[in-house]
């Protein structure tokens, strides 16, 4: 298995600003499956809940400034915390993530 995480220094929920104090990318390769799993977990400002659906996040790494983006589903989320649970392809990653599939 490999992983990586990366710390978010700002994202959008559906083409929304998202008032930021924390939150972290996590992106998991498991040899069992050429699928990457990922989830984003974020605490922000006082907002509104997002409603358990799907979304589409764009999250900006805080040490590349570089923008990772994909569809999502709202795991749980209430006035300041909030888990997103990748729902297809996350784009944005490159070679030196080092999560290339081994096949």
């Amino acid at each position: 298995m490999k992983s990586i995480n990366v710390t978010l220094e700002s994202m959008t929920v559906n083409g929304e600003d998202v008032p930021l104090l924390s939150a972290d990318l996590v992106v998991v390769r498991r040899t069992e499956t050429d699928r990457l799993d990922w989830e984003c977990i974020a605490f922000t400002l006082l907002v509104e809940p997002f409603p358990q659906e799907p979304c589409f996040l764009e999250m900006v790494d805080v040490v590349e400034s570089r923008t990772l983006s994909g569809p999502a589903l709202v795991v749980r989320s209430d006035h300041n915390r909030h888990v997103f649970r990748g729902g297809g392809e996350l784009s944005g990653l490159t070679t030196e993530d080092g999560l290339e599939s081994e096949t």
